[in-house]
């Protein structure tokens, strides 16, 4: 029997004009806010439109709604799925009809998808708000629904004080804007009943010292992004530029294919140039059918440049990678240079990481997670690295990346030895065929049939194809 508990129940029975709530991660807000808009469409009073920023959000609320269909028996019709045009893009709609009209839309975070919507009676809903790339459009559109008689449902964990998100909060809590606004930290949620709901479905003792223990392991899961993943204090500075979710999932996704066997698509090295201060990082990633592959990430701290460079040595010889990624600024230029000696100028690349350039370095990660094709292991250093990059507005309006080392043993020097690696596999495309234990060769392309003269026989790697004129398989 599914029921709610005093929190949700307050969520869902709120019926003001705004809504915020400021949240921890996990309690089951989503959840009883698709039991909320089931029982608001089966009983004929509006649409409900649910947004929220990756696909794993928007399927998992439209299966919650199913799931509450099911259990309180209300007619309904099976989950369909359509295509939005935004901007260029492909949204992808999940959607339920109702008997008499009424539909739940659940989509990815689209300006379009509120545009024109927003009748008397209907609700639009943005989950994780926080973590919306485009946030303030979305909220723009969204909020419009309350000029024709609508309803605003905005939820979210924190991500940073410099998010619109927390500029909501903060406006509603200090009286600027006209909203109804809760909050829930985890604690909150446990002394109204959530451990002993997870202990019923997972088969845990529903006991005091049970519960106290799971709290523990989840804020050591968490570390030093408890406050605000848990406790609902934003964190100083902007938000994540990727999400502690998003980690997670990347995690997770690697977790449930420990066997998989390396060798089905082309490797990068992304190497991170530092000697005294900072860590040396090379990060080695497959370009996989399926997903991006972390395969291995080697950190030194204060080594010589002749170990930095006898490692990149042992890596191409173990993984023959397709492209050597290098941070050439500032010491990194003599740095690229060398291991342009060793490998080749075609192989080694040295990217100049001016702000335009690095935003596009760190976008090629981001975007790995938001499409969930990055696979890495779980670890605490990387974890934390990944997490300390933050976006702050700057000065022409673009983000401006910066990192905490508060917690850290670097300066994110993982991140961007895996953003180099990611990067360079997103500045290739075409399909490839690789012969494990042989060579990695080209295919013949526009023209040319022998590209013998573009690979070194006596190197372990094979040419960069940034040159014109080549289709690489």
């Amino acid at each position: 029997m599914r029921t709610l508990l005093p929190y949700q129940s307050s969520w869902v029975q709120d019926a003001a004009p705004l809504a915020l709530i400021e949240k921890s991660r996990r309690i089951g807000i989503s959840w009883a806010e698709a039991y909320g808009s089931v029982m608001h469409a089966s009983d004929d009073l509006g649409d409900i439109y649910y947004q929220s920023y990756d696909k794993d959000m928007t399927r998992g609320f439209i299966e919650d709604c199913a799931g509450w269909i099911t259990d309180l028996n209300i007619a309904a019709g099976t989950v369909g799925e359509s295509l939005l045009q935004d901007e260029g893009r492909d949204i992808q709609v999940f959607r339920i009809n109702f008997p008499k009209g009424r539909k739940i839309l659940s989509m990815t975070s689209s300006p379009r998808g509120f545009r024109s919507k927003g009748r008397p009676g209907d609700i639009a809903v943005v989950d994780e708000a926080a973590f919306v790339d485009n946030i303030d459009e979305v909220l723009k559109a969204a909020l419009s629904f309350i000029n024709w008689g609508g309803r605003v449902r905005i939820i979210s964990t924190h991500n940073g004080q410099a998010n619109a998100f927390n500029t909501l909060v903060r406006d509603a809590r200090e009286g600027r804007l006209q909203a109804s606004l809760h909050r829930v930290t985890l604690r909150d949620a446990l002394d109204q009943g959530l451990y002993s709901r997870i202990a019923a479905v997972t088969g845990q003792p529903d006991t005091p010292e049970a519960a106290a223990a799971w709290e523990a392991a989840v804020r050591a899961r968490h570390g030093r992004h408890a406050a605000e993943e848990l406790d609902c204090i934003p964190s100083a500075g902007g938000g994540a530029w990727i999400t502690w979710e998003q980690i997670m999932k990347a995690e997770e996704a690697l977790a449930r294919q420990p066997d998989r066997s390396a060798g089905t698509g082309p490797i990068y090295i992304g190497v991170d140039v530092a000697r005294r201060r900072d860590l040396w990082v090379a990060a080695v990633v497959e370009d996989a059918s399926d997903a991006l592959w972390l395969l291995d990430l080697i950190t030194l701290r204060d080594a010589p440049f002749s170990e930095q460079r006898a490692e990149v040595r042992r890596l191409a010889a173990k993984y023959r990678p397709l492209r050597i990624l290098v941070d050439q600024t500032g010491m990194g230029e003599a740095v690229v240079e060398q291991y342009q000696e060793d490998h080749g100028t075609f192989t080694v690349e040295g990217v100049l990481m001016t702000a335009p350039r690095r935003l596009d370095v760190a976008t090629a990660l981001r975007e790995a997670f938001e499409d969930l094709r990055m696979r890495i292991h779980a670890d605490e250093d990387l974890r934390n690295d990944i997490y300390s990059v933050r976006a702050e507005p700057g000065a022409t309006g673009a983000p401006r990346l910066v990192a905490d080392r508060a917690g850290t043993d670097g300066h994110a020097d993982r991140f961007w030895a895996l953003a180099l690696a990611a990067y360079g596999a997103a500045s290739v495309s075409g399909p490839w065929q690789v012969t494990p234990g042989a060579p990695r060769q080209m295919a013949a392309g526009a023209g040319i049939q022998d590209f013998s003269h573009l690979i070194d026989p006596d190197l372990p790697v094979v040419r960069s194809p940034l040159f014109a004129g080549l289709n690489w398989r």
